[in-house]
């Protein structure tokens, strides 16, 4: 899969992720808004109007004297994200009862391939989880979860859909690239407007100043700069990164450094800290993988199939 298409799953998983998180707040905190346990109508018993707080009601914040309470906070969140989630709840009931139909498994292999996959660009699995958790909330487990029913989507979706060996095996030679061995590198970088003060940065590394603390100090990267220029591992091929940059990574030793490079956005001066090299798929699991990317070019859309998936098992919300 190449880099963009990477990014593109990233994006789409993460607005998943949301609002799947969503959901898990309002079903774990507060069960009255999916018609579950009290009647979150309101009383006047120990006080008038509609905020005031109810026998059993608990006040989760307060502002100028003011408070708001658990059941305000859930109408409010099940007003804006009910709709969202209760068609995610529902549409994942109906994967599993069409997983069942057609006897559709996803395997640990398979969950396997998609985390590597998704880890892509992280230094480690570990620090993608820790990236999910700090950035959206979820869990080790929620991702998984998230992860497992967007290949039983896909499963779903390319069992309508045929394609033969001998079509992925034509694929495979007229694209060898797509498949080829990759070589990563774990980068640092600092980058500034001018060329002028980028040898001022290499003048303080050669002092013996450190480069993280460097980074922070003078990168205009906003996005790495808090992190000492960490940019992870990056492929060699990237095309989100200036060519430029990833060639000097190549030529320079762990450890070392290099630099003013310039590019587009000014110069940067980078740091090599480790290189991997990502071994390509082969025999029959590559087959099976540009089996299931071609007939998911070939097979109608998802958003398609989650309506035909909806209407099939009759799906209706209640309220």
């Amino acid at each position: 899969m190449k880099r963009g298409e990477v990014l593109k799953a990233v994006v789409i998983l993460q607005a998943i992720c949301l609002i799947a998180l969503t959901g898990a707040v309002l079903i774990k905190m507060w069960p009255q808004a999916f018609g579950r346990g009290a009647d979150p109508s309101p009383s006047i018993e120990d006080g008038e109007g509609p905020d005031a707080v109810q026998p059993g009601d608990e006040v989760v914040a307060s502002v100028g004297g003011i408070t708001i309470t658990k059941r305000k906070l859930t109408e409010e969140l099940y007003e804006q994200y009910g709709d969202a989630v209760l068609r995610t709840l529902m549409l994942r009931e109906a994967m599993e009862l069409e997983a069942a139909d057609k006897d559709i498994k996803i395997t640990q292999e398979e969950m396997d391939r998609e985390l590597a996959s998704s880890a892509e660009g992280y230094e480690s699995e570990e620090r993608f989880f820790t990236v999910m958790e700090e950035q959206l909330g979820l869990s080790r487990k929620q991702v998984l979860e998230d992860m497992r029913y967007k290949l039983l989507l896909e499963s779903i979706t390319v069992s309508t859909v045929t394609v033969t060996d001998e079509e992925a095996e034509a694929y495979i030679e007229a694209h060898p690239e797509q498949f080829a061995p990759k070589s990563e590198y774990h980068l640092r970088w600092i980058v500034t407007e001018t060329r002028k003060q980028a040898e001022s940065v290499l003048d303080k590394l050669a002092g013996g100043q450190s480069f993280a603390e460097l980074a922070q100090a003078h990168s205009l990267d906003e996005y790495t700069k808090n992190a000492g220029g960490d940019l992870g591992y990056i492929e060699d091929e990237d095309p989100f990164y200036d060519g430029a940059v990833l060639a000097e990574a190549g030529r320079i030793a762990i450890g070392e450094t290099a630099g003013p490079i310039e590019m587009e956005s000014g110069f940067a001066v980078i740091q090599l800290m480790g290189t991997k090299s990502t071994e390509g798929l082969a025999g029959r699991l590559l087959l099976d993988a540009v089996r299931k990317q071609l007939a998911l070019e070939k097979a109608k859309p998802m958003a398609e199939m989650e309506e035909e998936l909806l209407l099939r098992y009759e799906a209706a919300v209640m309220k």
